[in-house]
């Protein structure tokens, strides 16, 4: 085997499906095998591939497991890895990487110590930060490469200006307009995170969409909307509790404040921390910052008008904000 190191710092000549490594049976199910025990997944010895690993030029067509976010990053910004990057390390790269307590971590999962030649293996190639610090450590300031800037931005079609409707329903829907173009967005970020950011923020929305559109009103403590968890997991928006937590948190900071609510002390849970189809049920109200309760008024009468016009492309619509809909006569 070769140090052959990626974008990402991972070590793909010490992989053991590197198209070098991988070359007879045993290799294979030595390899399936490994990672299934020490990085929990399994491909099945046939379906492993000859990878030609991360640094091989886009243009050979090379083979690979996947077209990696944080390498397309480091490829736009012209950097043989990420520590050469001025923004290195970016809340991204540790996302494709083990920790450096790996070992010890999964050793305790095993209940058991990792034999050496194990460890060299299946962990030690992809730790990719501390592969990563030890190459930053070697770099001199002109060595580094100032990160590209982008903005992630969804495409929004402009408030209508010929809205039927009073003062204050216009001022609400103003403000939802707002929210729906702001939510998920930023700007001055990496490519990577416009990826991250992109695929998040069709996730946020669509939890606005599936409670405008499915929400039960309720007025205990202020108007606040309803649903239940099949409702919630029939929309097909992530169910690990974890990422859900972290949705909410970045609705909170938009103004959109969502709970989970448990039925049950117990049992709303699997093993692996995703939500179970019954047990619980979610919240969801507008503060001021989002328009308040006028505002959640609207997005239920958006959702709904959308559904009547558009029918299946109504997500379509609702994500790029496009309102244009308010102004037509229902069909």
């Amino acid at each position: 085997m070769k140090d052959l190191l990626s974008k990402c710092g991972v070590n793909c000549g010490r992989c053991p499906s590197y198209k070098e490594n991988l070359q007879t049976d045993e290799d294979r199910q030595r390899c399936s095998d490994g990672w299934h025990k020490y990085l929990g997944f399994r491909l099945s010895p046939g379906k492993l591939r000859l990878c030609d690993g991360c640094q091989a030029p886009d243009d050979e067509n090379p083979i690979r497991y996947q077209n990696c976010y944080v390498r397309r990053c480091a490829v736009r910004n012209g950097v043989e890895t990420c520590a050469h990057c001025s923004a290195y390390p970016c809340e991204d790269v540790p996302r494709v990487s083990l920790s450096t307590d790996a070992r010890e971590r999964t050793a305790a999962r095993l209940g058991t110590p990792i034999p050496e030649e194990d460890y060299l293996t299946f962990i030690e190639p992809y730790e990719g930060l501390r592969h990563l610090d030890a190459i930053r450590a070697s770099l001199a300031p002109e060595d580094i490469v100032e990160m590209t800037k982008v903005s992630a931005r969804p495409r929004i079609v402009n408030f209508p200006d010929d809205l039927p409707f009073s003062k204050e329903e216009t001022a609400a829907l103003e403000a939802l307009h707002r929210l729906l173009a702001t939510v998920g967005s930023a700007d001055g970020v990496s490519y990577a995170r416009q990826t991250v950011l992109k695929k998040r923020r069709r996730h946020l929305v669509k939890i606005l969409w599936t409670f405008g559109l499915f929400g039960e009103p309720r007025e205990e403590a202020g108007l606040h909307l309803v649903i239940d968890s099949e409702t919630y997991l029939a929309q097909k928006i992530h169910s690990s509790y974890s990422r859900v937590k972290d949705y909410f948190k970045t609705l909170g900071e938009y103004g959109v404040h969502c709970e989970h609510v448990p039925l049950v002390e117990e049992g709303w849970l699997t093993p692996t921390g995703a939500l179970r189809k019954r047990g619980w049920f979610m919240e969801l109200s507008f503060d001021d910052d989002a328009g308040g309760v006028p505002a959640l008024r609207a997005l239920q009468s958006y959702a709904v008008r959308l559904r009547e016009e558009y029918g299946a492309r109504e997500f379509r619509y609702f994500s790029k904000a496009d309102m244009r809909v308010l102004s037509l006569l229902p069909t």
